[in-house]
């Protein structure tokens, strides 16, 4: 009876003194190098996008290296974008096996925010901040872990100013030229509700007569054919023969139109191709004529992001 007790004792010192060691080496080495999120990243199926909602599947990887499995009791996520909160993600109790786990994860990005974040991206010099954050709490074996989250990247495009030498004719016959030289669009204001451009187009007139400028037209699309913006703006303008002369005007987007085009943009993985059509309405001879409209004066500019991974 006595010899039992005497192992039972030693069992009961070997346990605590290999917990011991466990325990002051994981004290050592920290509770954030036992269990680690390693990586957080946003996949998705462009085929499932609509103008309503953005189907995302968060990729979540952790390290566990415990021998033994351990569980998450609960997590929370949010994509933020310039200080928009555009995806929550709610992580599920689950065990995480020993090793490098890959958890998938569900949300939705609710697009209708997503005019917001273009107003809030232009507003800011076309330059947001983009993060992961929030915290996982975990269940191990030498007590409970809540893990903070927090991934920092940052979005930068390059759509405004738009800058291109024309050098495009109409030809009036027996009367001569218009020649339009250059044009150039630049970003003047943002609103929530509109994206307001200033125009310039650069004329020459190598009519024989005077050249009269009473409208200016223009439409803002997608490469695949999303409608941004339509409208025209009266620039009475008088150039004389052999004048060069600039006229200044306004194009105006429509804010609203934005989930329309990310759908496309995200069907086209980020990548979005918007053109600027311009014609014009003229007086030559007492003539009313609209000069362009066939074969509009187009600049076009990019629209880029890097925010997903894409599945096959």
């Amino acid at each position: 009876m006595s010899r039992l007790i005497a192992i039972l004792i030693v069992v009961v010192i070997i346990v605590i003194v290999v917990g011991g060691v466990i325990y002051y080496s994981f004290s050592r080495r920290g509770l954030e190098g036992v269990v680690t999120i390693t990586s957080v990243e946003l996949w998705l199926s462009p085929e499932e996008v609509t103008e309503v909602a953005t189907p995302v599947e968060v990729h979540i990887s952790v390290n566990n290296s415990f021998p033994v499995s351990v569980r998450i009791e609960s997590g929370n996520l949010r994509v933020v974008l310039s200080d928009l909160t555009l995806i929550l993600v709610s992580i599920p109790a689950q065990e995480v096996k020993q090793g490098i786990t890959t958890l998938l994860v569900n949300a939705i990005l609710d697009n209708t925010l997503l005019d917001d974040f273009w107003y809030r991206h232009l507003s800011s010099k076309e330059r947001s901040d983009m993060s992961i954050e929030g915290s996982v709490k975990f269940l191990t074996p030498i007590g409970v872990l809540e893990m903070p989250v927090k991934y920092l990247s940052a979005i930068e495009t390059k759509i405004f100013p738009i800058e291109r030498e024309l050098i495009k004719e109409y030809n009036a016959g027996i009367l001569g030229k218009v020649v339009v030289k250059k044009l150039t669009v630049e970003l003047a204001e943002v609103t929530p509700s509109e994206t307001k451009l200033r125009a310039y187009i650069t004329i020459e007139n190598d009519l024989r007569i005077p050249l009269y400028i009473n409208w200016i037209v223009f439409d803002v699309k997608t490469g695949g054919g999303v409608i941004l913006g339509t409208g025209e703006q009266e620039t009475p303008k008088s150039i004389t023969p052999g004048e060069i002369d600039t006229i200044i005007f306004n194009i105006v987007i429509d804010n609203s139109k934005i989930p329309k085009l990310w759908v496309e943009h995200l069907r086209n993985r980020e990548k979005t191709t918007i053109n600027i059509n311009i014609w014009l309405r003229v007086n030559i001879a007492g003539v009313s004529i609209e000069i362009f409209k066939e074969n509009p004066l187009t600049v076009l500019t990019k629209f880029e992001t890097s925010i997903f991974k894409y599945k096959m």
